[in-house]
């Protein structure tokens, strides 16, 4: 196998000489595999590029690609992995610092995993034997952490522990040698959260490999004040693209829509004129809420499988027999907050509104199975 380390830089002269030399000397760890370097330099005024080009005098494996126009981190890795694959042929891809904060040492360990059959092998800080450097202040810290965990969470991906890190391997054919560069959706930082979901969602084996993130010694830091902003951006367009993600945004307006006209009819009802107990208020600002829920996911959530005609009446009718096991599950909870309420109106609230998130859920999982039947049919064109 070909591989192919991309190492975007800009002002790395300081680290340039080291590195080669250093990726040199392991090069005998990977003899089953043809390790080649490919510097990516965004034109940098220290002498970067220079530097590299008398060092490829000593290593045919090593190559340059001077940017003729710096647009940012994403961008120089998409023009380099582009070359990688179209003028180096290459059969992975690594992503790689050339500023020391990833291991050099680590790239052998990274390729083995290549012979196990993994198509994306990712260099973990957050799994056991990983790390971020102890040095770092707390708001640097908590960047990281708390970014990750972000990420994590908003993109659904419970089983990968590190998806901002920039240490990757990735497998050309199948997977990115179809990738449309001309759309990623960050030419900075970000650019790494698109191409782990893609990869992803492609279906890529992947395993972590765990590593010590290292603080920079020397050269220019590539970390930007509004990289937390960025990610948040491009985890938002990933998800808002994806069908189902927009599908449950969709079905959470909606079911805002109703809950607003649930909890005023509750409130109104209940909290306030004491007309209704909290129970049967929220049992018929419930029916409320449904015929509200019906009209606009069939129009607008579930317009792709909407139902039309005559089959209206009878859906309708189903929909609130399938929604009667969400009411039920309110009426339950309700009951059991009166009961240690006993005339609170904040604990009576608190039981009201963990109930609704129960109920989001559910609605959602009965809608979709029984009323519009996504899983089973198809798209209405």
């Amino acid at each position: 196998m070909r591989i192919v380390i991309v190492i975007p830089t800009f002002n790395e002269a300081a680290n340039v000489a080291k590195m080669v030399e250093t990726i040199a000397s392991i090069r005998p760890e990977t003899k089953n595999h043809d390790l080649q370097v490919l510097y990516v330099d965004g034109n940098s005024p220290d002498g970067t590029a220079n530097l590299v080009r008398e060092k490829q005098k000593q290593h045919s494996w090593l190559h340059l690609l001077v940017e003729t126009k710096k647009e940012g981190l994403g961008m120089a890795y998409a023009k380099g992995m582009k070359h990688a694959m179209e003028e180096l042929k290459a059969d992975y891809l690594m992503e790689f610092d050339g500023d020391f904060q990833h291991p050099p040492e680590k790239i052998p360990e990274m390729i083995t995993q290549i012979d196990k059959g993994y198509d994306y092998i990712l260099g973990s800080r957050y799994i056991p034997g990983g790390s971020i450097p102890a040095e770092w202040g707390i708001d640097r810290k908590l960047l990281s952490v708390v970014g990750n965990l972000v990420a994590r969470t908003c993109l659904i991906l419970p089983h990968v522990h590190d998806v901002t890190g920039g240490f990757k391997l990735s497998r050309v054919k199948g997977f990115m040698d179809e990738f449309d560069f001309s759309k990623l959706l960050s030419k900075s930082f970000a650019y790494k959260i698109h191409l782990l979901f893609y990869m992803i969602q492609k279906g890529a084996k992947v395993k972590e490999v765990p590593f010590a993130f290292q603080a920079r010694t020397a050269g220019e830091s590539k970390i930007i004040k509004n990289e937390m902003q960025e990610t948040l951006r491009v985890i938002f367009l990933l998800q808002w693209h994806n069908p189902k993600i927009r599908r449950f945004l969709k079905f959470a307006v909606v079911g805002g829509t109703g809950l607003t006209l649930q909890t005023l009819f509750f409130e109104i009802t209940s909290v306030f004129t004491h007309i209704l107990t909290p129970s049967v208020a929220t049992v018929i600002g419930g029916e409320i809420a449904i015929i509200s829920n019906f009209t606009l996911n069939n129009l607008w959530t579930f317009k792709d499988y909407q139902v039309t005609g005559a089959k209206i009446i009878g859906k309708f009718f189903q929909f609130n027999l399938t929604s009667l096991l969400a009411l039920v599950i309110q009426f339950v909870i309700l009951r059991i907050g009166e009961f240690f309420a006993r005339g609170s109106a904040v604990i009576i609230q608190f039981f009201y509104f963990g109930a609704i998130f129960i109920v989001l859920i559910v609605n959602y999982y009965i809608y979709n199975k029984f009323i519009w039947k996504t899983k089973t049919n198809a798209p209405k064109s």
